[in-house]
């Protein structure tokens, strides 16, 4: 029941808040169609796997990308998971049970090709060759699988919604909620459409936990994002995962991070008032579409970001 009420709120264009409201207006009529068209749009335009599977496509992905990076390469190429989730939606015809981290490996290796190498000389003198790696479109990977016409539309049907909901972790957030007033200022004005919460999963493969140390907050590539508080800026630019990524120390043991930017808007050094643009959302780093990835930590430790806002 909660996945397909999250299948079905990724469904909903706009505000999904305001979208609820009217079709309660006009129950039970609303309700009838929803009852019986709501389980065939959700099956065939999200894939039926639990946070746990989709975690096993997203870390295969990121693997995969992971391991096309060479000192005569370092960003590499990016394998999107999503896509890879969704070809394999195909194939399975939905039955998700047994799948495994191999194979979702496997197939996301289907998305990158060698296209030649490059040979690099190190501060010593000696030569190191390391091979270059290409990306193939999602097209090309489902030609050399053999897949119909029909099945190829199928599999891009999938990829019409954003299926980073898949992998949320704990969001319990009220559609109609917005912050409250606190020692934070919340970092998007106005939009408080939170896609993934804080906390930690345990990984189905190592048993480990993986921790989300912040909240993503969904929106549009250029929207403004700006200081929670006044500051001073430690880091602005790329660092890894984090794509292109602000922080700021607050000065009192709390820094807060602004992740995935399409662009940083400030420079270290820089003493930022709150409320203060410090960057543009974006899609950088390890990022699946425009969003921001907001982090606070106190004293060094992730905490939840909102719990300054009244949750």
């Amino acid at each position: 029941m909660a996945f397909a009420l999250r299948a079905i709120l990724a469904l909903l264009p706009g505000d999904k808040a305001l979208f609820i409201f009217l079709a309660c207006l006009l129950a039970p009529v609303f309700l009838l169609c929803l009852f019986f068209s709501a389980p065939v749009v959700i099956h065939e335009r999200v894939p039926m796997v639990t946070t746990e599977q989709a975690w096993l496509y997203y870390d295969a992905a990121k693997d995969v990308s992971e391991s096309t990076k060479s000192p005569a390469d370092e960003d590499g190429v990016t394998v999107d998971w999503q896509k890879v989730l969704a070809i394999d939606a195909v194939r399975l015809k939905q039955n998700f049970n047994g799948v495994t981290i191999s194979r979702a490996r496997n197939l996301a290796k289907k998305f990158i090709y060698e296209d030649g190498t490059k040979t690099i000389t190190d501060a010593n003198g000696d030569e190191h060759t390391y091979t270059i790696y290409r990306l193939k479109t999602m097209t090309a990977v489902m030609e050399e699988l053999g897949f119909s016409d029909e099945q190829m539309d199928r599999a891009r049907k999938y990829l019409t919604v954003d299926l980073t909901f898949l992998l949320n972790v704990g969001i319990d957030v009220p559609a109609d909620w917005v912050p409250q007033a606190g020692p934070l200022d919340w970092p998007v004005p106005g939009d408080y459409t939170i896609t993934s919460g804080f906390g930690t999963r345990v990984d189905p493969i190592t048993g480990a936990s993986r921790s989300h140390d912040g909240v993503d907050i969904a929106g549009d590539t250029g929207m403004q994002v700006v200081a929670a508080r006044k500051g001073v800026v430690i880091n602005s630019g790329w660092s890894g995962g984090y794509g292109n990524l602000v922080i700021l120390d607050h000065g009192d043991g709390i820094e807060t991070y602004y992740a995935h930017l399409s662009t940083c808007s400030v420079s270290v050094g820089q003493v930022v008032e709150k409320g203060c643009e410090v960057g543009k959302m974006g899609s950088t780093g390890r990022s699946t579409g425009p969003h921001l990835h907001f982090q606070v930590n106190v004293n060094g430790t992730p905490v939840n970001p909102l719990s300054f806002f009244g949750l």
